[in-house]
């Protein structure tokens, strides 16, 4: 076997090949730990929080009202009070709004035969700048408002007696709206009971 000074060339050829398995596993060892260290890297997703709003419903109400009695009378009487409005507009929509009342005939109930008292004779004889109660506050100029054209007149057709334009009127108000019934002479003795109809509409 041949032999060099730094041992036979088996030695020698053993020595190349550990250093070369060496510098292979070094080598193996480092890309190990790049691909690790890539794979390390955090990830970021693009995840969302998403809130949905829905909408609530407009309303429009008159709060019941009983007029002072009268006593039986041979002549025509009249008789006056205050009713009550109540709007709200929880739509979210910011679209506007207007309120319109009628009223029914006076409806005779009782045991002296009487007869129903047209709803003519029922009027709007006021109606008062709205007041806010909750929300936003009232615009003199948008509103909520009492119309440019008076609802002041007989109730036996529907009267728009407030109006909100486009983006106010996004809350809760009341209006004192003043109305009177004319009572026919020799109205019967009994209770006499109009209904109301309050209507809420989309847009000023």
């Amino acid at each position: 076997m041949a032999t060099s000074k730094f041992g036979t060339i088996e030695n020698v050829v053993n020595m190349h090949y550990t250093s070369w398995r060496s510098r292979r596993l070094a080598l193996g060892m480092a890309i190990a730990a790049t691909l690790a260290s890539i794979l390390a890297v955090p990830v970021l997703a693009a995840d969302t929080v998403t809130q949905v709003i829905n909408g609530g419903a407009r309303t429009a109400s008159v709060a019941n009202l009983a007029l002072t009695p009268l006593t039986y009378a041979n002549t025509a009487q009249s008789n006056s009070g205050t009713m009550t409005l109540t709007v709200d507009d929880a739509s979210g929509t910011g679209a506007g709004w207007n309120v319109t009342i009628q009223s029914s005939a006076f409806v005779y109930s009782g045991a002296n035969g009487g007869t129903n008292i047209p709803a003519a004779n029922f009027s709007l004889t006021a109606a008062a700048t709205p007041a806010m109660t909750a929300g936003q506050a009232v615009d003199a100029t948008n509103g909520p408002k009492v119309p440019t054209s008076s609802p002041i007149g007989t109730l036996d057709s529907a009267r728009k007696v407030i109006q909100a334009n486009a983006n106010y009127g996004l809350g809760t108000y009341t209006q004192a709206l003043d109305v009177s019934l004319s009572i026919p002479a020799q109205s019967r003795v009994g209770t006499y009971t109009g209904t109301l109809t309050t209507t809420i509409s989309v847009g000023p």
